[in-house]
């Protein structure tokens, strides 16, 4: 006897787990020197690496490095110059985007890719109906099976309740998540994520997070990851790849990201590495003298002195979370670089200094950062507070005044014979609360 019909969360594990229950040793992706180019532009250069089947392959890179084209390669967007694209065991070098998208790949683009005067569930549906198999001639009506793994996939991401919203009138977040949803609704054993938290704020980048580490860890699904938000980057992968030029720049562990010298000097300018580098690995970590920042020296108020002081808050944050990266240190590391130490400088950026000093030395930093969050907070306290608007009787108490000095100048005039209607206009100017009025009395009508 048949039992129900399996529902999409147990279809999509069933579908990733094939792979990996095989028993074969062979990768699930397996790129091999693969080179993409527009003319004389090499945008992929003899690219190679392997994807293991439920993981997370983070790719990074500045813009331009060829991430994207690589994505469009893998995915049939744009065919390869040269070199060979393997996925579960079969070749998909010239297979067309349809044919690869139905072998199990999925993947988001950068910007909105959705149909926007649809609603969400529409969108959905379509992946659902054309993803996972091939349907010649569509039909004109969505099985009740379809419409069950479609809101499936928006659970999967939350957006069940925003099911019946025309696409226009998402947020963002939601659009980025409609398209992991429509992804995710194909059944993919591989899902390539091309950024998908640009442009979004913290709390925003950690449900997405949240929604990609379900994906892996209860579905078994790999990803193959873009993204320039590196804490994210790092924090879901299990493998990082660099890419710069088109060109491979590194892979391997998130943790030996930072050490990499031309890693950092491609983040942090040639000639970074040197001063870079952890110092002392082989000694035991030794005690760094802290330096008390003295508040007598110059203080420099400028684009570079609040870019610091935004970036070691941020620093502050994460080492609170006590998830810190090798990699958060890069932004803060490029901006004391910028600036000698013999230039006008503030409190935090000498606190700041302090702090990489002892993390050369492979020191301890609790104490450095309790220095760098003291000056963050003095900082704050000792800037100037904004002036308060007029309150409603201090308004009344300033117009009576106008009104006074206004009719004194009337009778002034009276007495002296020489009252025009300048004295008139100004009496029914302050009686009628004239704004352009209110200034100190000894700049109105001096010689009256």
């Amino acid at each position: 006897m048949q039992g129900p019909p399996k529902g999409f969360a147990s279809l999509l594990s069933e579908h990733t787990a094939t792979t990996a229950s095989s028993g074969s040793a062979a990768p699930l992706l397996s790129v091999r020197r693969v080179t993409k180019s527009f003319g004389a532009l090499v945008a992929v250069n003899k690219m190679s690496f392997d994807i293991e089947p439920g993981t997370v392959f983070g790719i990074g890179g500045p813009n331009g490095a060829g991430k994207t084209t690589m994505f469009d390669v893998i995915s049939g967007v744009q065919p390869a110059n040269s070199g060979e694209i393997v996925f579960d065991g079969q070749v998909i070098t010239k297979k067309s985007p349809h044919e690869i998208c139905h072998a199990g790949i999925a993947r988001t683009f950068q910007l909105n890719a959705a149909f926007e005067t649809m609603t969400v569930m529409e969108n959905v549906l379509i992946s659902t109906h054309h993803g996972h198999d091939p349907h010649e001639i569509p039909s004109m009506v969505f099985q009740r099976g379809e419409r069950r793994d479609a809101l499936e996939a928006l659970e999967m991401v939350g957006l069940q309740n925003r099911a019946d919203a025309v696409v226009s009138s998402l947020t963002l977040m939601e659009q980025k998540l409609l398209m992991i949803a429509s992804a995710i609704a194909t059944r993919p054993k591989l899902l390539l994520l091309d950024e998908p938290v640009g442009g979004l704020i913290p709390r925003e980048i950690s449900h997405v997070e949240k929604v990609i580490e379900h994906l892996t860890e209860t579905h078994g699904m790999s990803v193959i990851l873009i993204e320039h938000v590196m804490r994210f980057l790092i924090g879901l992968s299990d493998e990082v790849m660099i890419m710069n030029y088109g060109e491979k720049l590194y892979q391997g562990s998130a943790e030996g990201l930072a050490e990499d010298a031309k890693v950092v000097e491609v983040y942090l300018g040639e000639g970074a590495s040197a001063q870079y580098k952890k110092k002392g690995k082989s000694g035991a970590k030794s005690a760094v003298e802290i330096d008390v920042v003295d508040p007598g020296q110059d203080e420099v108020d400028d684009k570079w002195s609040r870019d610091v002081t935004a970036a070691a808050r941020q620093l502050v944050r994460m080492h609170r979370t006590g998830k810190l990266y090798p990699i958060d240190f890069i932004g803060l590391q490029k901006l004391l670089d910028a600036r000698s130490e013999d230039e006008k400088s503030t409190r935090v950026s000498r606190a700041a200094r302090g702090l990489f000093d002892a993390r050369m030395k492979g020191a301890s930093l609790d104490q450095h950062f309790e220095l760098l969050e003291r000056m963050l907070d003095e900082q704050h306290k000792s800037r100037p507070k904004p002036k308060k608007p007029a309150s409603a009787s201090d308004l009344e108490t300033k117009r009576a005044q106008l009104i006074e000095d206004a009719a004194r100048r009337v009778l002034s005039a009276q007495e002296g014979k020489s009252s025009d209607d300048k004295e008139i206009n100004a009496l029914r100017a302050a009686l009628m609360w004239d704004i352009a009025l209110n200034k100190d009395p000894e700049h109105r009508g001096e010689g009256a």
